[in-house]
């Protein structure tokens, strides 16, 4: 059964069945494979295939609220338990731990508020939609509108959205309500 869609919050974290991106070569679905994307591009000239993928159910951190019906893929950015080799990696640990790590933010396990088993770090660059019915439900963990203003501020960073334009727009109609800017006259 899908998950009820007001489950669907900015902030949540939610078990979904996350796709790996798939890399070559690609196993088809019909048996075969496809050795490296040249060869794809000739044999397939922009037409579905269906491939062999690999997918986890394990813990997204959801960006956005709801899905209207007809849009039935969320937003999300995949939640990693943190491995040996990661701690290992004495300076790039130090960052995450720290929160100065532009590509994670960690998520300490056994935190209430989180509701994750394990040392986790929300993976800024993995960002993908899952369809509403992959996902199983919510973990009944969450992020505190702070964090949620620090992933959306690495995740700006790392896709270089130019946000100036319409903060500037944003702004300047705040005044104009305001009474503190009079618009122009157009022409």
């Amino acid at each position: 059964m899908p998950i009820d869609p007001r489950q669907l919050r900015r902030g949540r974290i939610c078990l979904a069945v996350f796709p790996f991106a798939p890399t070559f070569p690609v196993e088809l679905a019909d048996g075969g494979d496809v050795r490296a994307v040249e060869e794809w591009a000739r044999l397939h000239r922009g037409r579905p295939v269906r491939v062999v993928s690999e997918a986890r159910l394990r813990p997204v951190l959801l960006l956005h609220d709801r899905t209207r019906p007809q849009h039935g893929d969320v937003v999300c950015l995949r939640i990693n338990t943190v491995k040996p080799a990661l701690r290992r990696d004495e300076d790039t640990w130090k960052r995450i731990a720290a929160g100065d790590h532009p590509s994670f933010v960690y998520l300490p396990g056994g935190v209430d508020r989180y509701r994750l088993r394990e040392d986790s770090v929300i993976a800024v660059s993995s960002i993908g939609s899952v369809a509403r019915n992959a996902i199983l439900g919510t973990t009944g963990g969450e992020l505190d509108p702070g964090e949620m203003q620090a992933v959306s501020e690495r995740l700006a960073a790392l896709i270089e959205l130019d946000l100036g334009p319409r903060v500037a727009t944003l702004a300047r109609e705040l005044l104009t309500r305001g009474g503190l800017l009079r618009e122009e006259p157009a022409g």
